[in-house]
């Protein structure tokens, strides 16, 4: 497991499965955050190749797209996150595969129902080789001002409410996706705002822990409090 922090304003990503609005909602967020890169370096759609267009502002601007996991870490050797759109029945198979690539740091894994037998192995390895996987049944995880995962904290309205535009100084970890936003509203009312907020997914089997997170929060010295929302049952 990772120590530090886990993304920056530079980091960017490798979207598995392609879906236009979670893709172009992290392009949204990059561009109110100031960032000068959009964080979505290519798209992975088995079988198909070529580039998408979407929006980064106001300019229109071409994704490539790649056939593999292999063809895209090799072309855009940065990138170093994973998002794993897949369904439950291939996440877990292209999540391993992207861990065994040298260039891929953190996956994390969208689908809810992996089976827990091929979720025990991605952690596994993941531990074994230093890796991070946030997931499965997980929206993903913020960085404030920096980088975003698909649909974090949903819309653009409910980022600049909830102050995600800029960095604050707590570190939250939650089970639950749906109420890590109910949670980044009420933050930003009563402190300075998130600085990083990870939903560890519901599934029984998480890639990483809420204790996980938080002792890696210990090690940030930008985070000055730590929130953890679990769930009963």
């Amino acid at each position: 497991m990772a120590t530090g922090q886990l993304f920056s304003r530079t980091t960017q990503a490798l979207f598995y499965n392609y879906k236009q609005l979670p893709i172009q909602r992290m392009l949204d967020f990059d561009f109110l955050c100031g960032r000068e890169t959009p964080s979505v370096a290519g798209i992975i759609n088995p079988g198909a190749e070529g580039f998408q267009k979407l929006f980064f502002g106001q300019e229109e601007i071409a994704i490539p797209v790649h056939s593999t996991i292999e063809a895209a870490c090799t072309a855009h050797p940065t990138a170093d996150v994973f998002i794993n759109f897949a369904s439950f029945r291939s996440a877990a198979a292209s999540s391993m595969a992207a861990l065994k690539q040298p260039t891929i740091r953190v996956v994390a894994i969208i689908a809810e129902g992996v089976p827990m037998s091929d979720t025990k192995q991605l952690i596994a390895y993941a531990r074994s080789n230093k890796k991070v996987v946030i997931g499965p049944a997980t929206v993903g995880g913020i960085q404030a001002g920096a980088f975003k995962i698909g649909d974090t904290a949903g819309t653009i309205d409910n980022i600049v409410q909830c102050k995600l535009y800029r960095p604050g100084s707590v570190g939250f970890v939650s089970k639950s996706g749906g109420m890590s936003n109910e949670m980044y509203n009420t933050i930003a009312r009563v402190t300075g705002g998130i600085y990083e907020g990870i939903a560890i997914g519901g599934d029984v089997f998480p890639g990483s822990t809420l204790s996980d997170h938080i002792l890696r929060f210990n090690n940030i010295p930008q985070v000055k409090m730590m929130v953890v929302l679990g769930e009963l049952g």
